[in-house]
């Protein structure tokens, strides 16, 4: 515990943030996220998966006083549905194919102090349904890390996605969280303009973070050292059997997977236009799970785990790794002089995440992501965004030889993937209303594998693969979060 308690301490002190731009910040005007009115770093919980939605908050909605009631007396309403689509008409080993889900998250988050007088304490919590479901096989049809991983699995309706207490202190600078929740969403935040295209395999299966909606018991503490730098830690128990949990287990219940814990450590700076005429984002975040790893290729004879099959694979204990993010806005039509909160504006985006060692379970060993974010090109729609993202993903030599083996012994011929794997993207927000958001993606691959499938009988094929979330906030629409 104490090399793991050093490689956090070292991992924040040793880092030093870049200081506020010089240009005064742009006035602040209404945004339908009460959260995003905050510093950026205030946005926690599973809304940190969805797009951002500037839109200035209309009024006369229908629930709209009884939203300022609930949000005098503490209460803060949260209400949504998620629609995902995807499709993968020639990528993958099963092409053709598609995948529906229907999501709806009811949640609040209570402020203490109004309710019971608890200066700095607030209560989140998010329970997410997913009543209709459509081919959870998706992801093993299209078989590759660029575009089979972002194919969610959720076999189970119900989920508890949130329920923590978090205590806020030193002025709220500092603040404590326990409970059930996500690490993801503290950690790691997505850089993309849709979170849907830069899921992180790494961090979500090696570290152990898990993918959203899945929640473990943790704990992180988090203290920023100004408006815009904050250093945390954290630590939360993984269940590698995750789409089988629902959130409400105890340990490891029914689902039987094995319980570990993963210790994550980062500095995270972030800006927005209501801060800075040119925003940025720069976060270092370094991971260690003690989880038991399998080797993907080794049992413990040291032979080929498909030549040698009757043999236990090999294990190593523990596995640790690194996520490297930067965002940054370089352009403005405006040239930066205006007060525009949603300016006609270039951001560049780039991340590496990288795990030391060849023998992780996962067999993923580099994955990295960079592209460029136009938003409000169209004056008349100042708050769409439309992006181009370039994927990278690297599989461990231990595991490229799994996948080899494993093809061949199935008789499917000589695998011609190799290790590295890419993905090009397009992408949009279409921001319809202060609470439904469109965003549509196409997506291009090159060199896909069978890494979700290896005993597949088919060879995997370069192509594309499409996809849609339509996102309704409930809450906005009806008018139970006040923002005026």
């Amino acid at each position: 515990m104490s090399n793991r308690v050093a490689f956090g301490c070292a991992l924040i002190i040793t880092l030093a943030g870049p200081v506020m731009a010089d240009e005064p910040a742009p006035v602040q005007g209404p945004v339908a996220d009460t959260m995003a009115t905050e510093y950026p770093n205030q946005k926690i919980g599973p809304r940190v998966l969805n797009v951002e939605n500037n839109v200035p908050a209309s009024s006369g909605k229908l629930l709209e006083e009884q939203g300022k009631w609930l949000n005098d007396h503490g209460i803060s309403p949260h209400l949504s549905m998620t629609e995902i689509y995807l499709r993968n008409p020639s990528a993958g080993l099963s092409t053709g194919n598609h995948e529906a889900l229907t999501l709806f998250a009811i949640g609040s988050d209570f402020n203490l102090d109004k309710l019971v007088g608890i200066p700095g304490g607030t209560l989140h919590f998010e329970q997410l349904y997913v009543p209709w479901t459509s081919n959870l096989a998706y992801g093993t049809q299209v078989g590759d890390v660029i575009a089979g991983k972002p194919g969610p699995y959720i076999p189970r309706v119900s989920h508890l996605t949130l329920f923590t207490y978090e205590q806020k202190l030193l002025d709220d600078k500092l603040a404590i969280e326990v409970g059930k929740s996500n690490a993801g969403n503290y950690f790691a935040l997505p850089l993309c303009n849709v979170p849907l295209g830069c899921v992180n395999a790494i961090l979500q299966d090696t570290a152990g973070i898990n993918p959203p909606p899945y929640a473990n018991w943790g704990a992180r503490i988090g203290y920023d050292l100004t408006p815009a730098l904050r250093a945390q830690v954290g630590a939360w128990r993984s269940n590698n059997a995750y789409p089988f949990t629902n959130g409400w287990e105890r340990s490891s219940g029914d689902s039987g997977g094995t319980l570990s814990t993963v210790y994550l450590a980062n500095l995270a700076y972030r800006t927005d236009y209501h801060m800075e005429a040119y925003p940025q984002t720069y976060e270092i975040l370094g991971f260690h799970n003690n989880g038991e790893q399998t080797d993907p290729y080794y049992t413990v004879n040291g032979t080929s785990k498909v030549q040698d099959s009757t043999a236990a694979a090999r294990t190593s204990k523990g596995v640790s790794g690194f996520y490297l993010g930067a965002k940054k806005t370089f352009w403005r039509q405006d040239g930066g002089k205006g007060n525009d909160v949603n300016p006609t504006a270039l951001t560049a985006f780039a991340s590496l995440t990288h795990t030391v060692g060849q023998d992780t379970a996962n067999g993923v060993g580099t994955q990295g992501n960079a592209g460029l974010i136009l938003s409000a090109p169209f004056r008349s729609r100042p708050f769409d965004s439309y992006s181009v993202n370039v994927n990278w993903a690297q599989l461990t030599t231990r595991e490229q030889r799994f996948l080899e083996e494993a093809h061949e012994a199935v008789g499917a011929g000589s695998y011609s993937p190799g290790r590295n794997e890419y993905g090009v993207s397009l992408d949009a927000n279409f921001v319809l209303t202060d609470s439904i958001v469109v965003s549509p993606f196409v997506l291009r691959t090159w060199g896909a594998s069978t890494w979700l499938n290896p005993y597949s009988t088919v060879s995997p094929r370069d192509g594309y693969a499409a996809g849609l979330l339509f996102h309704i906030q409930f809450d906005e629409l009806l008018g139970l979060n006040a923002h005026h």
